[in-house]
């Protein structure tokens, strides 16, 4: 019965939202497009009204008088138009008008819901700044200020004093009302934002703004984007209700409203379906870490962990890649990631604000480009720079290996801990400064036998192993091992690995019982530790050695030395354990050979190593293929 009542009161809610919306919004919507001959789309504006503007010039898709230029041409705004740049007016009014003059040309302009967009509707201002307010000083009604000041003197216990007019006027500064007309259900934009969809297909191309997360592969495009406006509009309904009411404050925060909601209700019944509608749709995928509008696992989780999800939603949504916004790239420029399945095109447009710059993905006749309006024609979409391990500038891997290799020797200090007495150092280039781990423990292994060197390999504690480990990592395209090469330093040879500050450990997680938190599960991550450990033969991996980032919670495999082993099967700690592969790694895996691996370990393994590690790499292929 109570099922019962709770679907009762979302439909009544879900009926009270149509009627506020209009006819519009009980329209039915299209989702996916095919035989479209170009696209174009951007990512996050923030109100940058002339990078947006100049964008869409060059892109030919607007002519100088701002007007549609674009012909038959799909354009897409991956969302996030407004908020922090001052101009973010002028941007939703350009993209509403922009709708209707594409659809006259034949065209079409595609405006996703951002984040943003989503607490706009759902009063969740934080990162509105004032000139956006001032933009809705002239609609803004003196009475509905002049009632808002009064409950916020009855709300605060407050006298009418210039103080308390200071305090409200800081947080509703001028245009403040007029704005929150603006954008609440029944307002110009706030009516338009909860008609726009979260997730849309062109031809083979998926567009989402923050992320492919799990629950994109259980409904249809329909059925989702149906939800999440349904889920949308109920929740600013129900904000809108009782702030008119005078039962919530707008600032009160997202997580504390349905305890204020209820808490309101108890003293007034009328107030029960606002109160109900909120808590529930507030439940909704929309607001969560996890949902389509917030996740950025597709764009920061390692490609050979987030590919199986990825691959598995853009097979249900019958799609081939996916676009994103939401999550700026670092160097500023589109780039493609999980071999081209994903594509990242938020470039930091508001350049005050992300130091980016404006730029627009095209694709067209069999190909997929970068224009930049701050250069020539379009250009490839590159891969993403190995970047494994945060650092304080934007130094690519490669970048990161020359400076190991050739820069200046600053400082070097032992370490005070492990058997091999590594020491750190510090490392100069010009304006770059980093820190590495500089090993030279490297036991004999040779002898007048091969039997016996075997055995001295098989036991080995060597520095080469550290160098081979990394290098590895590159040829299968793992991305797990930092930086490491091989140096002199003061007349000894040894390996230098990149440091990467602020590690927390496995087993300082375990005893601290510190709560993992970042976008990529750790149990997703284990298992591409678990085969390349299987792979090397790695027979020192402990809790000490697992290592995460402490704010991101990444895995990074160091301490490498006692591994590539002549032994068949694998460690006796991970004999037992399920080997999963994603379809990047296996498919790299594959594509190892011996003659790649011979000149990639020069100097580094002996031949009985490498053969060992073929060996090892088809047992692992063998027992994947018998789990599929």
């Amino acid at each position: 019965m109570k099922f019962e009542s709770t679907r009762l009161r979302i439909f009544l809610l879900a009926a009270l939202w149509l009627v506020l919306l209009g006819p519009a919004s009980a329209v039915a919507e299209q989702w996916r497009w095919s035989g479209v001959e170009r696209i174009v789309a951007v990512g996050d504006v923030h109100g940058a009204f002339d990078e947006l503007t100049g964008t869409l010039k060059k892109a030919g898709i607007i002519d100088a008088d701002l007007r549609w230029s674009g012909g038959a041409a799909h354009f897409v705004s991956m969302g996030d138009l407004v908020d922090r740049g001052a101009r973010s007016r002028e941007v939703l009014d350009l993209m509403i008008r922009l709708q209707s003059e594409a659809a006259a040309a034949g065209g079409a302009v595609h405006v996703l819901l951002g984040n943003h967009e989503a607490m706009r509707v759902t009063g969740e201002l934080k990162h509105v700044i004032d000139a956006e307010y001032a933009a809705f000083r002239q609609e803004e009604d003196p009475a509905t200020r002049q009632l808002a000041y009064e409950r916020f003197l009855q709300r605060e216990s407050r006298s009418d004093t210039e103080a308390a007019k200071a305090d409200f006027l800081e947080r509703h500064p001028p245009g403040f009302f007029g704005f929150q007309a603006a954008f609440s259900p029944t307002g110009q934009y706030g009516a338009w934002i909860l008609q726009r969809p979260v997730i849309i297909v062109i031809n083979d191309t998926l567009f989402v703004h923050g992320g492919l997360v799990d629950s994109l592969a259980e409904g249809s495009l329909e059925t989702l984007n149906s939800q999440y406006q349904t889920d949308l509009g109920i929740y600013a309904a129900s904000l809108q209700a009782l702030l008119q009411a005078g039962a919530l404050d707008i600032g009160v925060p997202f997580p504390e409203r349905a305890g204020d909601a209820a808490a309101a209700a108890a003293a007034d019944p009328s107030l029960v379906e606002w109160s109900e509608g909120l808590k529930l749709s507030g439940r909704s995928p929309l607001f969560i870490a996890d949902g389509p509008l917030w996740y950025r696992g597709t764009a920061w989780c390692n490609p050979n962990v987030e590919v199986i999800r990825t691959d598995r939603v853009l097979t249900h949504l019958g799609a081939k890649r996916v676009v994103l916004g939401h999550t700026p790239t670092i160097d500023s420029r589109i780039i493609q990631r999980m071999d081209e399945r994903v594509f990242m095109i938020d470039t930091g447009m508001l350049e005050e604000v992300y130091k980016g710059r404006p730029a627009a993905f095209l694709q067209g006749s069999g190909s997929i480009s970068a224009l930049y309006l701050d250069e020539g024609s379009a250009v490839p979409v590159t891969a993403e720079p190995r970047r494994v391990g945060p650092r304080a500038d934007r130094l690519t891997d490669g970048q990161i290996e020359d400076i190991l290799t050739n820069g200046k020797i600053e400082s070097i200090e032992d370490v005070g801990q492990g058997v091999t007495k590594p020491q750190k150092v510090a490392i100069t280039q010009g304006d770059h400064k980093i820190e590495a781990i500089f090993k030279t423990e490297s036991t004999p292994i040779q002898a007048s036998s091969r039997r016996q060197a075997q055995k001295l390999i098989n036991l080995s504690d060597r520095w080469e192993h550290e160098v081979a480990a990394y290098r590895l990592d590159r040829l299968i395209g793992l991305d797990l091992v930092p930086v490491t090469v091989e140096r002199t330093i003061n007349g000894r040879r040894g390996s230098l690995s990149f440091w990467i500050d602020g590690l927390i450990s496995e087993l300082d997680r375990e005893t601290k019982e510190v709560p993992a938190s970042g976008w990529c599960s750790l149990s997703e991550q284990w298992p591409m530790m678990f085969v390349f450990d299987a792979l090397i033969y790695n027979e020192d991996r402990t809790k000490q050695n697992m290592v995460y980032g402490e704010e991101d919670w990444m895995m990074y495999l160091i301490d490498h030395s006692r591994s590539f082993r002549t032994q068949k099967g694998r460690p006796k700690d991970i004999r037992n354990v399920e080997l999963k592969l994603s379809p990047l790694l296996a498919g790299r895996l594959e594509k190892l050979e011996y003659t790649d691996l011979s000149q990639a370990m020069s100097g580094l393994l002996e031949k009985s190593q490498i053969q060992a590690l073929i060996r090892r790499r088809d047992e692992i292929l063998k027992d994947w293929r018998k789990s599929l």
